[in-house]
């Protein structure tokens, strides 16, 4: 794991108001509906960080004393709005119930702030001993249906706790989407709308802190041709299908949107993980970001 830990995606579409009003004194520094200013200042201080799923998965999970409680095995996601809903921890540690795991609403986790030496800061879970034993858990080999709600519902009523996907729908809504593992979208093929080959999910980059997906790093492939490249894409570009018994993800973006489309780039981490990019990234596939819509929910397309 990567000792790189940046600032996620923000609000950072008021600089460009500012710059305007400096270089214009006539003209208002906020003009009728345009986003309130911030500097990068505080910019710095109200965003989270990004993390990477593959590194999200595997991480020390300890309570606010500072013990071992286990690791996060996997995550669980609603693919209909880019939700992270739950964390799969086995509970090793002091509590030596290694052998099952349980599903913890993700908002519960703290998310890590600074890196541990070489690898990235465990999350801290607010739950004592005797709470966690009781909780509701599954053979780490025999995973539940994560399709049926009352399994969810079974977590979210132990834990005194409501879904962010809940937030504004109407509880009936509910049993239209179902949930997947983040591993499960690592490596899935993305269809265009024309049920072409795109390529795959090459990896998830994360918003802990708002328990989000904030894009998507596709390796293309298929009629494409374009060598294998990376993008990253927001993940409100993609739309989740049922395909019978199989997941489909399918692509709301036509080929020539990727000719001048962001590319991701591991090595450069830093840039990729920067506000100012990631703002650039929504803007360039025209949705509008989660985080400019109450923090949980999904993001939609807007017009231009």
């Amino acid at each position: 794991m990567t000792r790189t830990r940046l600032l996620c995606a923000a609000v950072v579409l008021g600089w460009t108001a500012l710059a305007s009003a400096q270089t214009d004194k006539q003209q208002p520094k906020n003009p009728p509906g345009t986003p309130p200013t911030i500097s990068k200042k505080e910019l710095k201080k109200a965003v989270p960080f990004c993390e990477k799923a593959s590194e999200v998965i595997g991480s020390k999970v300890k309570n606010p004393q500072g013990e071992d409680l286990g690791k996060v095995e996997e995550l669980v996601v609603d693919p209909m709005t880019g939700t992270i809903e739950y964390a799969a921890i086995s509970f090793g540690g002091f509590l030596g119930m290694g052998d099952k795991l349980f599903a913890v609403p993700f908002s519960m986790l703290k998310a890590p702030e600074v890196p541990e030496g070489d690898r990235r800061a465990y999350f801290t879970l607010n739950a004592d001993k005797a709470r966690l034993e009781k909780a509701p858990g599954f053979d780490k080999n025999n995973w539940p249906d994560l399709s049926v709600p009352a399994w969810a519902d079974e977590i979210d009523k132990y834990y005194g706790t409501t879904r962010a996907k809940d937030v504004g729908r109407a509880i009936e809504e509910n049993r239209k989407f179902h949930l997947v593992k983040a591993s499960a979208l690592l490596g899935k093929d993305i269809k265009s709308l024309n049920n072409e080959d795109l390529g795959d999910v090459k990896e998830l980059i994360l918003d802990p802190a708002r328990s989000h997906i904030t894009y998507f790093v596709l390796k293309s492939g298929g009629f494409l041709g374009m060598g294998g490249k990376l993008f990253a894409i927001p993940w409100q570009a993609l739309t989740f299908e049922r395909d019978g018994n199989k997941d489909k993800l399918v692509l709301n973006v036509p080929k020539e949107r990727f000719e001048k489309a962001p590319e991701y780039k591991d090595a450069d981490w830093n840039r990729m993980t920067d506000p100012t990019w990631i703002d650039e990234v929504y803007t360039y596939y025209n949705v509008r970001p989660y985080w400019k819509t109450g923090g949980t929910g999904a993001g939609t397309p807007i017009d231009r």
